[in-house]
């Protein structure tokens, strides 16, 4: 981005927009995996990397896979206020990105997202105990059966009841650009997907 297009709202949102979906596309972007906040039910911030799995920019959403059982669904069926950090060296661009989440599991979305997962994929839904669980000795609980080889189709399909799509509907983006010329930094804020821009302090 030139300077110019660097204090361009608009610019700015579409080149947003268009990082997203490199960050879906591209495993090597740095968009693939940013962090994922949410509230736990301690009322603490818990922090953690996610893959970036769809952006849906008409409607501007986010989706990243996760596993039913794992703790961070239950807290988010309480608050569903979450918050994205991606950060690009290489374009010394930081979003930090407000969400509102909705959980999916087996139903029609999360079919669709299952049967264009790869085999290797469906094994992390096929722990006998649910993440986060307490554990005697180092390990990643898959069945012993399963060590380092890929399932089945068929030994696949039992993990379809732990596979969730969790939904992030964006509802302000705070966009942070660092320069030596001057850093620049601006909020987006989107009703009904319009957006709104205010320059801010960075």
């Amino acid at each position: 981005m030139s300077m110019l297009s660097k204090e361009n709202t608009n610019e700015i949102f579409e080149d947003i927009k268009k990082n997203l979906i490199r960050g879906v596309k591209d495993r090597k972007h740095t968009f693939h995996t940013p962090v994922f906040c949410n509230i736990d039910d301690q009322k603490a911030i818990e922090s953690r990397v996610v893959v970036l799995r769809e952006f849906d920019s008409p409607n501007m959403v986010l989706n990243f896979h996760t596993d039913f059982r794992s703790p961070k669904i239950a807290s988010l069926v309480k608050n569903n206020n979450s918050l994205f950090v991606f950060y690009d060296q290489k374009l010394k661009v930081q979003l930090r990105i407000k969400t509102i989440s909705s959980i999916n599991n087996q139903n029609i979305i999360t079919k669709k997202m299952w049967e264009k997962t790869k085999l290797v994929s469906r094994k992390c839904y096929l722990t006998q105990k649910p993440p986060s669980s307490i554990t005697s000795l180092p390990e990643d609980g898959i069945n012993d059966n399963l060590k380092g080889k890929e399932p089945t189709l068929e030994e696949s399909e039992k993990g379809y009841k732990n596979f969730t799509v969790v939904q992030n509907k964006i509802r302000q983006i705070d966009w942070l650009h660092l320069a030596a010329s001057g850093h620049r930094r601006l909020k987006i804020i989107l009703k009904d997907n319009i957006p709104s821009f205010n320059w801010i302090i960075p």
